[in-house]
């Protein structure tokens, strides 16, 4: 029986309409290079690929380096195709009916391991430890910057998520404003505090861990949960058990690179290795938003396409009960 809930993060509605999926298999994309043998079967190191190690050119405008076993073990570039221009200053022309801002930012890539087919879902921790040391330190230096208003970490992994390169990689950008989507989260959880006194993310945890019904993973530190009103199918938010309002404050990186392993290995299982989008949703620069404001990271995957529906009216459409797509995340955790 379809029914309509609200996602009382993002303020969506969302239709789900269970009765129009079909098994969860059918999701799994048939695009040969995304299949899971496929990509276990690429090379360690492509002589064509620009971040493998051994590849590397003196014109990378090289930002950060984290030293492992055998050299870098992960890298901090400029982006040579930045959308935004770090050198220029956030000068704004604003009328009546225009308002224009010069187009001032920070866009690097961080790529993730040297190997080419070493991605989160099969990265042993200790090396995913070392990507999360150095999101949290670009993250940091980013924020600092006197002229960046918010910083957004993500990954595009796969064509349909807008990936450009099968190396896995990763990208920060910190931007002179913040975007419409984080005010709508932000003026959400403080609608809530002001009306519960309390933290809407940490209420939801509550809620999650009482009906155990949408928990797919979970460590001492952090929660990974199929929300009540997922946007679309298997979307998962990763969520840390302390408040805080920001990546900054996050220290528990080991059960973070635990958490952010074990649900990217669930999904690549479960879903033959889908195309998927996870972004940080954290405040850069905080005061009273501390207490309201959870940081989270909501990891989104490209199983069905948008249609009328979601665009004529910002309504989105589910066919999948996000209880059913926890219970097949389920299946496939790791051994």
């Amino acid at each position: 029986m379809p029914i309509f809930r609200k996602n009382l993060i993002t303020n969506d509605w969302v239709m789900f309409s269970p009765e129009r999926k079909a098994r969860p298999s059918d999701y799994k994309k048939p695009e040969e290079e995304n299949r899971v043998d496929a990509f276990l079967n690429r090379p360690v190191m492509d002589e064509n690929c620009p971040f493998c190690r051994g590849n590397e050119k003196d014109t990378d405008r090289e930002i950060l380096q984290i030293q492992g076993e055998g050299g870098w073990q992960v890298r901090i570039l400029e982006n040579k195709f930045a959308s935004l221009d770090r050198t220029k200053v956030p000068d704004k022309n604003f009328s009546l009916m225009c308002k224009e801002m010069d187009g001032f930012g920070i866009h690097d890539v961080i790529i993730d391991h040297p190997q080419h087919n070493m991605a989160l879902a099969n990265m042993p921790v200790k090396n995913a430890v070392t990507l999360m040391e150095a999101y949290k330190k670009r993250y940091m230096q980013v924020c600092d910057d006197p002229n960046v208003k918010h910083v957004v970490v993500f990954k595009n992994q796969g064509y349909k998520a807008g990936g450009s390169l099968q190396h896995p990689h990763s990208q920060i950008y910190g931007l002179p404003l913040m975007p419409f989507e984080t005010k709508v989260r932000l003026q959400q959880m403080e609608n809530y505090h002001v009306i519960h006194d309390n933290c809407l993310m940490c209420d939801i945890l509550k809620m999650e861990l009482k009906e155990k019904k949408r928990i797919v993973y979970q460590n001492d530190c952090f929660i990974a949960v199929v929300p009540f009103a997922s946007l679309s199918p298997y979307h998962t938010w990763i969520v840390p058990r302390k408040h805080h309002a920001s990546f900054r404050e996050c220290i528990d990186l080991e059960a973070l690179a635990d958490i952010m392993t074990n649900v990217c290995h669930m999904s690549f299982h479960a879903l033959e290795n889908p195309d998927y989008n996870f972004i940080l949703q954290s405040l850069s620069h905080y005061e009273r938003e501390s207490e309201y404001f959870h940081w989270y990271f909501s990891v989104i995957y490209h199983m069905v396409r948008r249609g009328g529906i979601e665009f004529a009216g910002g309504l989105f459409s589910n066919p999948l009960m996000p209880e059913d797509a926890a219970s097949h995340l389920l299946q496939h955790k790791k051994k």
